[in-house]
């Protein structure tokens, strides 16, 4: 939910929905074929799944913590026909999963709806946000649960090398997967810009990888990149093969499957790699409560910077002035503060570092530094924790409180006195 909605009132008036005879009717009429007395099954709303990074980590989230308890779990989501959507994205959950799709929006709105699960005898309904689902997931991940990889099914993987093939990239070649987002992603949207950035600062990073042997393939937005991004080894997804239906976006997923590893903006590309298993270069990262880069990835933040004063903030004014709760562009604006992009030297920096972890090699922050980002982050956790406001957003967990992933080394040379 974005916007002005008021989420207590949203989720009285779904309860509500939800306590209507004729839309329980409409339900229960769906699942009806899965009733089981004996083995019931999991039964869960999944709402935007015409939005990737939804429609795979939700699943996967429900594959890792139920799927040891359940034989059957059954999805009710939108029509698989909406654009954006990517249908090969159920092939990866095999014969456990089964798919419903209505076109009913009161029904696939429930799945905003957090209520827990519901014992109905011959099902279990979960009722789950999806914000509320990942911080149960991250819990759970920091506590020692793995999250469950997925592979890609064969089928999709012969038919996305086919399509990559047809566009100059050979996939049994070293590529690395990029994703940027610009301010014309969902346009006149809230919440986005503060998350977005501009493709040219990303030309010597690319560059860098492409001497290093490694293609790339742009995924996402169509026609952002200058004139002068002609390189052999290159190729723009979305320019190249411009309007894939949803039955025929094979490619998308063996882009982020098969690569090497990633460069990317937090978004849902991310978390489908990371599905796969792929390691992800996050540069021009928010600070967020519920990101955990759980594989061998690397995180350049953006800067934080008040408007008042011109002035960047150090971490600790960072979370002491608890940004990383802000979500909404608006809230940016009420607070003063703008999130200023990495500068090339920065990100290309950050690239040669995600370079060298992945050979193994020193990589991102000085072990005092990264005790010291890490302290910092728990004692926000603790304090977030308390905090009823943060509790009813469902944001109580800080995904930097713990060990996960890697700091880039660039990050305090870029700002000194960041960490202090």
């Amino acid at each position: 939910m974005t916007g002005d909605v008021d989420p207590e009132r949203y989720t009285a008036t779904m309860r509500e929905a939800f306590s209507n005879k004729e839309n329980l009717a409409k339900l229960f009429g769906l699942i009806a074929p899965y009733f089981d007395p004996t083995d019931p099954p999991l039964v869960y709303i999944l709402t935007q799944s015409n939005r990737i990074g939804h429609f795979m980590l939700e699943p996967q989230v429900l594959k890792t913590l139920y799927g040891p308890r359940y034989s059957r779990i059954v999805v009710i989501t939108q029509p698989m026909r909406l654009p954006g959507t990517n249908t090969a994205v159920r092939d990866c959950f095999g014969d456990q999963f089964a798919w419903i799709e209505t076109d009913d929006q009161v029904l696939t709105s429930l799945g905003f709806v957090d209520g827990g699960l519901a014992d109905f005898g011959q099902l279990h309904l979960l009722f789950s946000s999806p914000r509320t689902l990942f911080r149960d997931f991250w819990r759970h991940v920091v506590a020692g649960t793995r999250p469950t990889l997925l592979s890609l099914p064969d089928a999709v993987r012969d038919r996305g090398h086919e399509q990559l093939r047809g566009i100059g990239i050979d996939p049994e070649a070293p590529f690395a997967f990029f994703h940027v987002r610009t301010d014309r992603y969902k346009a006149g949207k809230e919440k986005h810009l503060h998350r977005t950035t501009s493709i040219e600062h990303y030309q010597s990073s690319i560059r860098r990888l492409l001497d290093s042997g490694y293609q790339v393939v742009r995924i996402g937005e169509a026609g952002l990149e200058p004139p002068d991004w002609n390189w052999d080894g290159y190729a723009s997804l979305p320019d190249a093969l411009p309007g894939l239906a949803p039955d025929d976006r094979a490619v998308d997923l063996a882009v982020l499957a098969d690569a090497a590893f990633g460069t990317a903006q937090n978004s849902g590309p991310i978390w489908v790699a990371a599905a796969f298993g792929v390691s992800t270069l996050r540069t021009n990262t928010p600070y967020e409560h519920l990101n955990l880069p759980y594989n061998r990835d690397l995180t350049l933040f953006k800067h934080c910077v008040d408007r008042t004063t011109g002035n960047r903030l150090g971490y600790r004014e960072i979370l002491d002035r608890r940004i990383p709760a802000i979500i909404r562009d608006r809230e940016f604006d009420v607070a003063g503060i703008d999130m200023v992009a990495n500068d090339p030297d920065e990100i290309d920096a950050a690239t040669q570092d995600f370079l060298d972890l992945l050979k193994g090699g020193p990589a991102g922050l000085a072990a005092e530094d990264a005790a010291r980002f890490l302290a910092l982050g728990q004692d926000y956790e603790r304090s977030i924790s308390a905090d009823p406001a943060i509790k009813a957003e469902m944001l109580d967990f800080y995904g930097y409180a713990h060990p996960f992933g890697t700091i880039a080394r660039v990050t305090p040379q870029a700002q000194p006195g960041f960490l202090d």
